[in-house]
C-alpha cells in the first residue's frame, strides 16, 4: 500500500514510503538507538516490543509507548532493494534523514515524537554489534537467522518504520445474528456490531465488514418491522 503523489491529500502524508521486499537489509532500533528484536519476525511478539519503553520516559515522567522505530540502513540496501530515497518517495520533514556516518545520522535524527536525540555512541554501537553478527553469521542478541549484510557503505539512511496495525484483535462479543453479548452471555435487545468493533472473528479487508454488516441490517431490520 503506497501513497499516490497525485491524490489531492498527499501532502498529509508526506511521502509514498518504501516498501521493504527483505528485511535482511536493514536493522530496526527504538527511539534510544537499540536495536530491541528479530527484524525477521512479523508476529505480535514484535509488535509487544515495538510498544516497550525500554524503561524510557520522557521529561514528565510518562512514556509515549515505544516511541517511534527507525530503519536504519546503507547505500549497498539501498541498492538491493532498488529503492529512490528522494521525494515523493520519503519525507524528509522529520521521517526520513541520511547523512555520511552513523553518528552524523543520529544527530539528524529530529521527530516531534522522539523524546530526545539519539545517541551517536548508542547507534554506532547498535551497527558495530550487528555487523559483527554477519561475520560469525549468529545473531547473538536476538536470532535474526543468518545475518546476511553489513550496514558499512554510505550514505547510512533512517526510515521512519513504525508498525501500524490495520485490524483490531478484539471487540464486543456477539453471536451469529450479530447481536452483542453481555458478560452473562445474554443479548443485549437493540444493539449490534459487525465489522471490527465485533470481536472473535480475525479477517482483514472489506470481507468481514460486508458479510457481517450484511447479516447485522437484516437481523436489525427484522427486529425493528417485528
Amino acid at each position: 500500500m503506497k501513497w499516490d503523489p497525485k491524490s489531492p491529500i498527499f501532502a498529509q502524508a508526506g511521502g509514498s514510503g518504501l516498501t521493504v521486499r527483505n528485511f535482511q537489509d536493514l536493522i530496526l532500533v527504538n527511539q534510544m538507538g537499540q536495536r530491541f528484536w528479530n527484524e525477521m519476525d512479523n508476529s505480535y511478539a514484535f509488535l509487544a516490543a515495538c510498544l516497550g519503553t525500554n524503561g524510557n520516559l520522557g521529561s514528565n515522567g510518562k512514556s509515549n509507548g515505544g516511541g517511534p522505530i527507525w530503519a536504519i540502513f546503507d547505500a549497498d540496501a539501498v541498492t538491493r532493494e532498488q529503492w529512490d530515497p528522494r521525494p515523493p518517495n520519503v519525507d524528509p520533514n522529520g521521517w526520513f534523514f541520511s547523512a555520511d556516518t552513523i553518528a552524523e545520522l543520529a544527530g539528524k535524527i529530529k521527530n516531534p515524537y522522539q523524546l530526545h536525540p539519539v545517541s551517536a555512541s548508542v547507534l554506532e554501537q547498535s551497527v558495530n554489534k550487528y555487523n559483527s553478527s554477519v561475520d560469525t553469521g549468529k545473531d547473538l542478541e536476538f536470532a535474526k537467522p543468518t545475518p546476511m549484510f553489513k550496514i558499512q557503505k554510505p550514505p547510512f539512511y533512517a526510515a521512519w518504520s513504525t508498525p501500524i496495525l490495520h485490524d483490531t484483535l478484539t471487540g464486543l462479543k456477539i453471536n451469529t445474528k450479530c447481536q452483542v453479548i453481555d458478560r452473562n452471555d445474554q443479548v443485549i435487545p437493540g444493539l449490534y456490531a459487525c465489522g471490527e468493533s465485533a470481536g472473535g472473528f480475525a479477517l482483514h479487508g472489506l470481507p468481514r465488514v460486508l458479510v457481517f454488516g450484511r447479516i447485522a441490517g437484516r437481523e436489525a431490520a427484522g427486529a425493528t418491522s417485528s
